[in-house]
């Protein structure tokens, strides 16, 4: 469900790959580099972690990134935690357009 909401905001792509996906979600954010992206979402009480392309060269040369922020939601989780995550995002996307 996060994946899809992910993947419908303009500015947001979503890198995972395989025919069985766990909840993890690994996103691109167009234009901004996602250790950026991590601590503007950490300065409103949502942890994210992020790497740079020298943590993955061959994975993130495949996907034409140079970084990625990845989500990591749990079983505790709510729908609407969710929810903020990605009208974060969407604030983000617009603060920085």
């Amino acid at each position: 469900m996060l994946r899809e909401r992910l993947a419908a905001l303009p500015g947001i792509r979503v890198l995972d790959r395989g025919r069985e996906r766990c909840a993890i979600v690994t996103i691109a954010v167009e234009g901004r580099d996602a250790a950026d992206v991590k601590l503007a979402l950490r300065a409103r009480g949502i942890n994210t972690s992020s790497a740079h392309r020298t943590s993955g060269v061959i994975d993130m040369d495949e996907k034409r990134v140079t970084s990625s922020l990845r989500l990591s939601p749990h079983y505790y989780n709510t729908e609407d935690e969710l929810e903020i995550v990605v009208s974060a995002l969407k604030e983000e996307l617009r603060q920085n357009s």
